[in-house]
């Protein structure tokens, strides 16, 4: 991809704006050093600086002066894309003389250790990057006179460290920042330059959709600005638009930007933008099989990288031609040639890495210069070891290939643990989840050809290392942080978190005029919370050992072994092809695989369409098609199965599965439902506590007339929808309290205090409220209390301080079981958010439906669940009674099909009632899918 070199010219500028004095000698020097950076005479200061050190009277100069003269000399090193001999200079030189020196100015400090940072950015050091750039940026963020453009300027630089670490949540926060900041700063060209980074970051993660918008507003800054725009700030904009062109596969238009790219470089002046424009080139010739014209191109590509590489520099891109050279003579069935290619990218990306009899390299304890780079090299190494299969028959071609799978795994999940925060964590695995369906596909592949259950299983476990990654990792957090922490550090730890979603808050309901301060408090308190889990891990070790024990998927047979008899798990894995199913009983295990067509996909968008929404009228022929496909095979080779846990993916989580019918009828008349994230969370535990003194606590609010305009104020609600009031809430709580006992909290009792207060006293909790659900941003879903009180919403980051004891929640909030879905991870909104505090089970919706038919449902379901029916059977007898007593056009999916149970298998026998917690409500609720809360560029 293209990084801007604006990066370099800025920290140039950075500096050349100092005081005078009036020491004749530093003054000439000083003048003399910037003369020769400005004229790119870098050479010159390498030379003058050994000649000054030998001087007397430079080593009189006063720490300050000193400091300057070899911070332009580490600039220079820079500059000349000789980074490790400007980090002797910026960190061995420079900072030990200001360490103790009065006159520096502390901005000048940081500008130094900033320099640092991007430094060990480009030779792939990226703890000590980090470090040294986030270091940078607090004191330049609460420096009160630092220039905004200055600010700006240095997160874009940091949003573009981000990026190279895969941390696409980051660096997007950083460069909207920039934007708006030279936004107001009518800096053009900066900001200019700051889109372009964004189209780079949006084509690193693949969403081309995204980039060509952030494409179009570059452009349109081109037309409106043309003489603020230098002629090497627009080429990269053409060069983007020509991958974003080729990605998909608009050949023709990749073609002639890439030519106007080229007509606009001085190959001189820009040899690595030239490169680029001639990769493009290279690849459409690949695409036409005109390969010996490629070749002479990419050769033409390595001589230029390499002259980059040869001054201590460009190692990414040099790995990235060797790559693509790789991929030419894989085009022509050139095995030989093209595994010479590989060796040398590994070598690249992993210096210290090791390469076996086949030239793949080991992934543990290697230092990794680019993991993109690096996981893409070894996917390539696939691919080779697939086509020696085709040509020659043999097994062990297909067997090396999926060992290199492994080794994807390995370097995916090293990046997944150097993330801290979710949104990260989310984006950086949604974009890596095309890997594991070819790793399943391949398996697969050996199982059928051999025979073999070891393949088989193989293949379960690529399918379940994807699910719910990141709350699994969370759980884990919380758990051990609980079990090996000091009470000190807790509290610490909850005050951080407290700070970051304060801001949070804040930034959500922020308009126009404070946003960027807001989202600079932000990031701030993200970096802090970020600062204390790293020191955290350095100095508690039991904690780091158990933190960072990750949560393997454990063999077939201990899932089989906790399984109950009567109960199936059907695992899903959807793929861009395929959808694979995996059946596991306690005696059974096999997959099934599903040609995912446009029929089917077209199929489900409709089903789900049709379950939601009781106008539309429902279309038995798509349900049974649906079953045909997905459940059909697998259900008729399960033997004394009355029970399904469904493990879903892409997007079967909008499926209500009970609904599908088998020609006799819907599935719900035979099997019972729960659905879960993961094979890993089914028998997972609880926190270790007291059990909670309350058997039943509940809440109902009726809200006040103006319920509306404030969430319209506090920015999560738009347009001119009206939420309805509750009619019945009030009455199901009151119905369930006269079951269970217990507590109610009712109208402005039901606050958002008294539940913070409270509700982690509850072993059944009981919400009939409204919620909201955001499917862009899961953060912004909310729970709504009574809305007299000044806080009123209840959102997934506040759930995440507080510890429940429930061990059952229900939730029939809004499309409560809805939110943003990401591949593998599932739907991140309320539901997840449930789990992560603590419950061990949530029940919720769908879709918003009947607030009467829910009502009776749930009324059922706490008269079986008192009677010490398991969850599961508990639902499917209340919907099944619900079928029964009503009129056939109270038959409709949408009246009945909503709630879904999420969480732990349980027992298929009876038990005490008073060890079920059930949170519980049956409101009729208005969805409301909310905007991103970070506004668009205003240009856009």
């Amino acid at each position: 991809m293209i990084k801007l070199q604006g990066i370099r010219l800025f920290i140039l500028c950075c500096f050349l704006n100092h005081f005078v004095f009036g020491n004749e000698y530093f003054d000439k020097t000083y003048s003399q050093i910037n003369s020769n950076i400005e004229t790119e005479d870098y050479e010159a200061n390498f030379r003058l600086i050994d000649q000054l050190e030998r001087a007397d009277v430079f080593q009189r100069l006063d720490c300050y002066d000193k400091g300057r003269i070899y911070h332009k000399i580490g600039l220079s090193y820079y500059l000349a894309y000789r980074e490790a001999e400007a980090i002797d200079y910026f960190g061995d030189k420079v900072l030990p003389l200001w360490e103790n020196c009065s006159k520096v100015p502390i901005s000048e400090k940081a500008n130094t250790i900033y320099n640092l940072g991007i430094c060990h950015q480009y030779l792939g050091n990226t703890e000590e990057a980090k470090g040294y750039l986030d270091q940078a940026l607090n004191i330049f963020e609460n420096t009160e006179d630092y220039p905004p453009h200055q600010l700006g300027l240095k997160y874009h630089g940091i949003g573009l460290f981000y990026e190279s670490i895969n941390d696409l949540f980051r660096a997007q926060l950083y460069f909207s920042n920039a934007i708006n900041l030279f936004e107001q700063e009518n800096d053009i060209p900066r900001k200019f330059n700051a889109l372009n980074s964004t189209v780079t970051l949006h084509l690193d993660f693949k969403d081309y959709n995204r980039a060509s918008e952030y494409v179009g507003q570059a452009l349109e800054l081109v037309k409106t600005k043309p003489d603020l725009m230098a002629t090497q700030d627009v080429v990269p904009v053409y060069l983007n638009a020509a991958k974003i062109a080729f990605e998909q596969k608009k050949y023709d238009r990749a073609e002639t930007l890439a030519k106007r790219a080229l007509s606009l470089i001085d190959r001189q002046g820009s040899p690595q933008y030239y490169a680029i424009g001639l990769e493009v080139l290279a690849f459409l010739h690949m695409e036409k099989k005109e390969f010996k014209q490629a070749e002479d191109i990419m050769h033409e590509v390595l001589y230029i990288r390499k002259q980059f590489y040869q001054k201590g520099s460009g190692l990414e891109m040099i790995a990235l031609t060797y790559e693509n050279f790789a991929e030419l003579y894989l085009k022509q069935g050139a095995f030989y040639r093209a595994n010479e290619q590989l060796a040398k990218g590994f070598r690249m990306v992993a210096p210290n890495t090791k390469l076996d009899q086949r030239t793949v390299p080991t992934v543990s304890n290697i230092e990794i210069k680019n993991q993109n780079t690096l996981i893409r090299l070894m996917e390539l190494k696939t691919r080779i070891f697939e086509q020696k299969y085709k040509k020659g028959g043999d097994l062990e071609w297909l067997q090396h290939s999926l060992d290199v799978q492994h080794k994807i795994d390995s370097v995916i999940k090293k990046g997944l643990l150097s993330l801290q925060f979710e949104q990260s964590k989310l984006e950086f695995l949604d974009v890596r989840f095309q890997y594991y369906g070819k790793a399943i596909q391949d398996a697969l592949r050996l199982y059928d050809l051999t025979g073999d259950t070891y393949y088989l299983e193989q293949a379960h476990q690529f399918s379940a290392r994807t699910k719910a990654l990141t709350l699994q990792q969370e759980l884990n957090r919380i758990n051990t942080l609980r079990t090996t922490a000091s009470k000190t550090i807790l509290e610490e730890e909850s005050s951080l978190r407290e700070r970051m979603n304060a801001q949070q808050s804040l930034l959500f309901e922020a308009s126009d005029n404070n946003r960027d301060s807001l989202l600079q408090s932000f990031l701030q308190a993200q970096n802090a919370l970020d600062a204390f889990l790293i020191r955290l891990e350095e100095r508690e070790p039991k904690y780091y050992r158990e933190r960072y024990r990750f949560l393997k998927v454990p063999p077939i047979q201990a899932i089989q072994e906790k399984l109950p008899g009567d109960l199936a798990v059907l695992e899903f894995f959807e793929s861009q092809e395929s959808i694979y199913v995996f059946w596991i009983s306690s005696t059974q295990f096999f997959s099934t695989t599903v040609p995912l067509t446009p029929k089917l996909r077209k199929c489900i968008e409709r089903f789900t369409e049709q379950c939601g929404n009781p106008e539309i009228p429902f279309s038995q022929t798509d349900s049974q098609f649906i079953f045909e496909q997905l459940m059909e095979e697998g259900l008729s080779r399960l033997t004394n199965v009355e029970r399904l846990c469904i493990i879903p993916d892409g997007s079967l989580h909008t499926l209500s599965f009970e609904v599908l019918h088998n020609g006799g009828g819907h599935l719900i008349e035979d099997y019972a439902f729960t659905y879960a994230y993961a094979t890993q969370l089914l028998g997972r535990k609880g926190d270790n506590g007291e059990i909670p003194p309350e058997d039943y606590m509940g809440f109902a609010a009726s809200y006040s007339n103006s319920l509306s305009t404030k969430l319209r104020f506090r920015k999560r609600f738009f347009g001119e929808e009206v939420l309805s009031p509750l009619s019945l809430s009030k009455k199901e709580v009151e119905q369930a309290s006269k079951i269970f006992g217990g507590k109610t909290f009712l109208d402005d009792g039901a606050s958002l205090e008294n539940f913070y207060n409270n509700a982690n006293n509850a072993r059944i909790l009981h919400l009939s409220l409204h919620g909201l659900v955001d499917t862009d941003d899961p953060s912004r879903s909310c729970i709504i209390f009574d809305d007299t009180k000044k806080e009123f919403l209840l959102s997934p980051p506040d759930l995440y301080k507080n510890r429940l004891g429930a061990d059952l929640v229900l939730l029939s909030a809004c499309h409560s079981a809805n939110g943003k879905i990401y591949n593998g991870e599932g739907v991140q909104g309320m539901s997840k958010a449930f789990l992560l505090a603590g419950s061990q089970n949530v029940l919720s919706s769908l879709w918003n439906a009947s607030e009467s038919s829910s009502l009776g449902i749930t009324h059922s379901f706490l008269t079986y669940v008192k009677q010490g029916v398991p969850f599961d059977l508990a639902l499917q007898k209340a919907k099944l009674n619900y079928l029964k007593e009503v009129t056939p056009s109270q038959r409709h999916p949408y009246y009945w099909a909503n709630f879904v149970l999420v969480g732990k298998v349980g027992p298929a026998t009876r038990f005490p009632w008073y060890l079920i917690a059930l949170a519980m409500g049956s409101s009729l609720v208005v969805g409301i899918f909310l905007y991103r809360y970070f506004k668009r560029p205003k240009t856009s």
